[in-house]
């Protein structure tokens, strides 16, 4: 059994933490405001954890923006992840 990811080790220096930045910003409900939030996530120094918490935590991490992903591209990188692989038999 492997351990769920943790919730991200916050410094202060995240985008999303900045004082100066509306929380809506990452909500995912403007296109806009998505968009400077993706372009943001992609330098925070916690984009790896915070990925990993929101594939890891679906329920909680159902709605906004996640390490520059959309709840749309969560599911799929979820599906993509956590499929069963299938099993091949080869005749001889």
């Amino acid at each position: 059994m492997t351990a769920l990811a943790p919730y991200p080790t916050l410094t202060g220096r995240e985008p999303c933490r900045a004082p100066d930045v509306s929380p809506k910003t990452w909500d995912g409900e403007d296109a806009d405001a998505t968009a400077y939030a993706q372009a943001q996530c992609l330098a925070c120094p916690a984009r790896t954890q915070c990925l990993a918490y929101a594939l890891d935590h679906p329920a909680e991490t159902v709605t906004g923006i996640w390490a520059a992903t959309t709840p749309e591209r969560r599911n799929a990188l979820r599906a993509e992840f956590f499929r069963t692989p299938t099993t091949t038999t080869e005749s001889r």
